[in-house]
């Protein structure tokens, strides 16, 4: 077995990639990543192989309009597939591995459980080198990211168990993939891939992403050693848990339920997919519960630089797909929260956000911020009273200054009523001085976390203490919502209010110099355009006089 892998990775593997760039390119820019290619191991088989039956044919995995809607096409085009080749966190992992090299191998293994779980499972030496040149089947495997056996080769023993958290849970190795069907059409699956497909409901349920989307680490200290509390890098699954959106719960839906819908339309609003859920065998049944598998998530922003820069990324994908996948990320969002006003009187506004998602809003890394923009306008149209305005990404006052550089730390507030205050919602990580850091492994405490709780969410609850709010003493903070009064000034005629979203802020970009690595240097120069905010939400209203 090993003598084909090696013969296959000779004959249609990716050249090994020096760490030298071309004449003329700029030396300190990381070089374009290896392509995909296909591998077949005693383990795994890549995505370019599941490829083969899990791409759209003439019928097979088409939505009504035609459009191919396979597992493969989709997923290649979203930010799971492309965890390990996204350049942000290649930055930033070589920065963690930089401020503590003597735990390089811990802190890949962290990393590299969730963001290269193929790979990982392949080798578990896999390194960040591997992932950006390597040639051996973990590194080509690895730079799928989460592909098809990411997850549906996750052994459900221990899912959503504390022993599994941080990416601790095994992939099958045995050539099973776990799927939902409960009569699969296995010949074909064993015929073309050599896996063999295995009923199992826990391929439905919210615990199949909680392991890495439960992440849960500490601070090293300089020797390369944990210490202190334990930090909640992210806490998605748990935030899910302790929600409403539990199984017998008041709105209970599954992960999947909004991030995979059965339905032709991805808000989970249009009529129920039935298709064939491979190309072979050519006469397979048209079947319902087909899941979609773009796994909408936050990151427009990236998904569009990518396909910018798509002769770096070398992905299995399309730019024009990456685009079109960043414009359905941008409606997707918009499900997320709702603006309510909820009173209006001669000198005050009350307005209330409403999270309508199954976790923290926003949730996840905790770079992740929602603000908002607040106009208020006599009857000329001429601003009155404004926050949260931005220019380039950057929040800016009343002259234009930015008034969020590097280090600043906005606290939360139950009032906007002098210039210069802004309502943002965000975890901050600092260090063990207090200051703000972008080092997960350099986290000492989270100083704030104020993004808004989910529906149902309850202080009692087990999950409780890991996703409890932190710096806010509002009693208009609550689960489910968080409400805000707004100070109108004397000849206000109209008020406008926009809930903004960011999922790389440029405090973060900031955070980073060129001459730190070359996978620094190659992520600046992939964003260089300024991180436009996504619009949630937004409401006007005319006051009266």
């Amino acid at each position: 077995m090993k003598l084909v892998v090696w013969v296959a990775l000779a004959a249609c593997g990716p050249p090994a990639i020096k760490h030298v760039p071309p004449a003329g390119d700029d030396p300190l820019l990381l070089p374009p990543l290896p392509k995909p290619a296909p591998i077949n191991t005693a383990q795994f088989a890549s995505v370019v192989v599941c490829d083969r039956c899990h791409t759209a044919g003439a019928k097979a995995m088409r939505n009504a309009a035609g459009a191919d809607i396979s597992p493969v096409t989709e997923i290649q085009a979203g930010m799971m597939s492309l965890s390990a080749r996204d350049p942000y966190f290649l930055a930033a992992l070589r920065r963690e591995i930089a401020a503590n090299p003597g735990a390089k191998s811990a802190i890949e293994s962290i990393c590299m459980r969730c963001h290269a779980p193929v790979g990982f499972a392949e080798q578990p030496t896999i390194s960040l080198d591997d992932l950006i040149g390597g040639t051996t089947p973990a590194a080509v495997l690895g730079r799928e990211g989460v592909g098809c056996h990411g997850c549906h080769a996750l052994e459900p023993a221990t899912l959503g168990d504390e022993s599994s958290f941080t990416g601790r849970v095994a992939l099958r190795g045995d050539r099973v993939s776990f799927g939902l069907l409960p009569e699969p059409l296995a010949e074909a699956m064993v015929q073309m891939s050599k896996t063999k497909p295995v009923p199992s409901q826990h391929v439905g349920e919210s615990r199949l992403c909680a392991s890495c989307h439960t992440v849960l680490v500490h601070r090293l200290d300089p020797q390369g050693a944990p210490i202190g509390d334990e930090i909640p890098e992210q806490t998605t699954f748990l935030e899910w848990r302790a929600s409403a959106y539990v199984p017998g719960g008041e709105r209970a839906k599954t992960c999947q339920g909004c991030h995979m819908p059965h339905s032709e339309d991805e808000l989970g609003q249009g009529p129920d997919i039935q298709t064939p859920f491979a190309t072979r065998p050519p006469d397979a049944p048209a079947r319902p519960g087909y899941r979609r598998h773009a796994l909408r998530g936050g990151n427009s922003y990236l998904l569009r630089r990518l396909a910018d820069n798509f002769a770096w990324l070398n992905a299995a994908t399309q730019p024009e797909l990456l685009r079109a996948a960043a414009d359905a990320t941008d409606v997707f969002l918009t499900s997320a929260a709702q603006l309510l006003v909820e009173s209006v009187s001669a000198t005050s506004i009350k307005l209330t956000v409403s999270n309508r998602t199954g976790h923290k809003l926003p949730t996840g890394y905790p770079t992740r911020r929602m603000w908002l923009h607040v106009a208020i306008a006599d009857a000329s149209g001429k601003t009155l009273f404004e926050s949260g305005a931005h220019k380039d990404g950057a929040l800016i006052d009343r002259s234009g200054k930015r008034i969020d550089g590097p280090g600043v730390i906005e606290l939360h507030r139950s009032k906007l009523d002098r210039p210069g205050q802004t309502m943002i919602w965000e975890s901050v990580p600092v260090d063990d001085k207090g200051k703000r850091t972008h080092l997960l492994l350099g986290t000492a405490a989270i100083a704030k976390d104020n993004r808004i709780l989910p529906m149902g969410w309850k202080k009692d609850h087990p999950d409780a203490a890991r996703t409890r709010p932190i710096g806010v003493t509002d009693p208009d903070f609550v689960a489910g919502q968080d409400s805000i009064e707004i100070a109108v000034p004397a000849g206000a005629a109209s008020a406008r209010f926009e809930l903004l979203y960011q999922p790389i802020p440029p405090e973060t970009i900031d955070s980073y110099q060129r001459t730190d690595s070359r996978e620094a240097a190659r992520f600046l120069a992939i964003v260089a355009s300024p991180p436009v905010p996504v619009v949630l939400a937004s409401k006007q209203i005319t006051l009266k006089r």
